[in-house]
């Protein structure tokens, strides 16, 4: 309902214009009158009308004078003007004071007043809805603002819009940089699959919010930035390359350090960086994001936690890498001969001459390296019929593990567990693994597969010192005793949650592990991906 007042020195105008409408009929209030401008002003204050309706001459303040405070004070205040046939100069002056519409007083006839006055309520409820559309799309903005930032960014690189949209729309949404010298980086999460449950937040997009919030503030004292998630763990950060620091690379290599050591300590992650070049125009970033992207593949031989600059970087050797003839019949006779440490020797000396050879693709050194894993499941073939059907679900886990690795360090200790789990099943196979102390053990781990037994706990059961029972066996087993516990455990939380259908938590909670985090850290370590991609996919590995 919208309030009205009538402002006019003429009693018998107040008292006509009153009772002529029916006010609340059409949805209007009236809540007072004032002999001039200057009553008025003190009724608008007490009453907050959203119509006024007001004579012109008056005296002590004249209608013009109200419609200028008005139209100051409370610009959203309709005045409709009523005037006479010999003021229409001072109508015209009103109209452009701000006055909506005017009426003249001697020919008006309820109709005609009311007429103006719905005419006035539609203009009052057309700006009220467009006041609400603007403060909810203000609403709106500032809370998805990084949503639709990162949308935006994300059409420019993948060029599925022009660059002249782009800056249509990065206007409109109030998204676009306040500074005009961009240096691009290339940014990601290490490990991002497993980040969630690594941080303990278990939500990706408040992992995200949070490495934000964390970059931006210590960016704060450093330079301008600019950021946009564009894929999951993967962001473009620009910042302001006017800034001297921002072009030094050892200001810039420390600063990225004590930004990861702030991710670890609140969020327990890490992320590395690869550097492109600057630019003064955002049309540049596509083609430089770029380049920084395909330098981040050099975080495959750095490791996690790296800064790479991208000028200078030299291309990856796009060439296959060979295992030679001589080096796999010599693996092949250590496997046979159960020779353990005559194996890794040979893998060590594999992985030697990879970076030895110069810098390979990513993705030659995991087909060499799955052409090496090859090699052992051709010599195991004869024995596979002999294994239980849970050994040979496992082993769907290392061609996915080696081609999902981030860096070469993952895959040599893909690699490492890959050995010790094959010499601890051709072991127990030909039956060179079955001294009674030690099957009595394997046996007790599997029956108290729920219980915290440590290293300490089978020496006793074994009537054992611990030295030398450690020593035993890993010389009967091919693997330590706590690698034969996790990855016993492991595989039994694996059977309860595809076969059982268990959650993740009571999977972790029937091997005897109780911090969900640590559970799934070992799970992956062993299985080959988290429980929780398990769980999602029904049991089954992509």
């Amino acid at each position: 309902m919208l309030k009205v007042i009538i402002v006019d020195d003429e009693a018998l105008v107040r008292i006509g214009i009153k009772s002529c409408i029916e006010w609340e009929k059409y949805d209007f209030e009236f809540v007072g009158q004032a002999e001039d401008g200057v009553q008025a002003l003190e009724l608008i204050e007490k009453t907050r009308p959203d119509i006024v309706l007001t004579d012109i001459l008056m005296p002590n303040m004249n209608g013009l004078e109200l419609i200028g405070q008005l139209s100051t004070r409370y610009p959203h205040i309709k005045v409709i003007v009523l005037s006479c046939h010999n003021e229409m100069d001072a109508v015209k002056k009103a109209m452009r004071l701000g006055a909506e519409d005017y009426i003249l007083k001697l020919s008006m006839q309820p109709d005609s007043l009311l007429e103006v006055l719905l005419k006035t309520k539609a203009q009052v409820e057309k700006e009220r809805l467009q006041n609400e559309e603007k403060i909810n799309f203000e609403s709106v903005l500032r809370a998805n603002k990084q949503v639709i930032k990162n949308g935006l960014y994300k059409k420019l690189v993948s060029g599925s819009t022009a660059y002249s949209d782009f800056q249509k729309e990065a206007s409109i949404m109030q998204v676009q940089p306040d500074f005009t010298q961009f240096l691009v980086i290339y940014c990601t999460i290490d490990d991002y699959f497993n980040a969630p449950t690594k941080s303990r937040l278990r939500d990706s997009h408040l992992l995200s919010s949070s490495f934000l919030n964390i970059l931006k503030e210590g960016l704060t004292e450093f330079t301008k930035a600019e950021f946009a998630e564009l894929d999951d763990g993967d962001y473009l950060i620009l910042l302001d390359a006017s800034v001297h620091a921002a072009s030094n690379h050892q200001v810039m290599t420390e600063f990225y350090r004590k930004m990861n050591h702030s991710l670890k300590r609140y969020l327990n992650i890490t992320v590395s960086f690869a550097v492109s070049g600057k630019t003064t125009s955002l049309k540049d970033v596509p083609a430089l994001y770029s380049k920084a992207k395909h330098a981040s593949g050099y975080r495959f031989y750095q490791g996690r936690e790296c800064i790479i600059f991208a000028d200078g970087m030299t291309d990856f050797i796009d060439k296959e890498i060979i295992f030679g003839l001589e080096e796999e019949k010599l693996l092949i006779e250590y496997i046979h001969a159960n020779d353990y440490d005559g194996v890794k020797i040979v893998i060590e000396r594999f992985f030697n001459t990879i970076l030895s050879n110069g810098i390979h693709h990513p993705m030659r050194v995991k087909m060499a390296v799955l052409n090496v894993l090859y090699i052992f499941m051709k010599v195991f073939k004869p024995y596979e019929e002999q294994m239980p059907p849970a050994y040979n679900d496992s082993n769907m886990k290392w061609t996915e593990m080696i081609l999902d690795a981030e860096t070469l360090h993952d895959i040599k200790g893909c690699v490492d567990e890959f050995i010790a789990g094959f010499i601890q099943s051709m072991l127990s196979i030909k039956g060179e693994a079955a001294r009674p102390e030690i099957m009595n053990v394997k046996r007790y781990v599997y029956d108290n597969i729920e219980q915290i037994i440590s290293l300490e706990d089978a020496a006793k059961f074994s009537n054992m010192s611990r030295s030398y029972f450690s020593y035993i066996f890993k010389k009967e087993m091919g693997d330590s005793f706590t690698n034969f516990v996790n990855r016993t455990k492991m595989e039994k939380a694996r059977d309860l949650i595809i076969k059982r259908n268990l959650k993740v938590y009571e999977a972790a909670e029937q091997v005897g592990i109780k911090d969900e985090a640590y559970f799934s850290k070992l799970f992956k370590k062993y299985i080959g991906v988290s429980p929780g991609k398990i769980k999602g996919k029904g049991g089954t590995y992509e």
